[in-house]
């Protein structure tokens, strides 16, 4: 299933389960609804892979879905914010952080990202 949302960001979620603790990267996606649909939010099952173009981020997620990201779309809305509220209430999550926007295609990013999170929660 792919998603277009019309703002956007990328969370650095912590986890910590009874037999161990991880970190993903994942999407925060917003829609702003119209007068019959209200706004709406979501959040992708974990960045497996970025692709992009000129125009957009495609970030790959481990359920199989790809989030279309425009490159002007980085921004948290209110709706997108009350997300964030509810996925740090999950009681396996134990923290989630909005990371500053960057160029997400750039060579080696992911992993490093991946990796420094790794460490952090180690560290915890």
């Amino acid at each position: 299933m792919d998603y277009s949302p019309d703002d956007w960001v990328i969370l650095n979620v912590s986890f910590a389960t009874r037999d161990r603790a991880f970190t993903q990267l994942r999407v925060l996606g917003g829609w702003r609804g119209g007068y019959l649909s209200g706004d709406a939010w979501r959040i992708n099952s974990g960045i497996q892979a970025i692709h992009a173009d000129d125009l957009e981020y495609r970030f790959l997620g481990r359920s199989g879905s790809v989030y279309l990201c425009r490159r002007g779309g980085y921004r948290m809305s209110r709706i997108m914010a009350s997300g964030l509220e509810e996925l740090k209430r999950q009681p396996t999550v134990v923290d989630a952080e909005v990371l500053e926007d960057r160029n997400w295609f750039e060579p080696g990013l992911l992993e490093a990202l991946l990796s420094t999170a790794a460490d952090d929660t180690a560290a915890k």
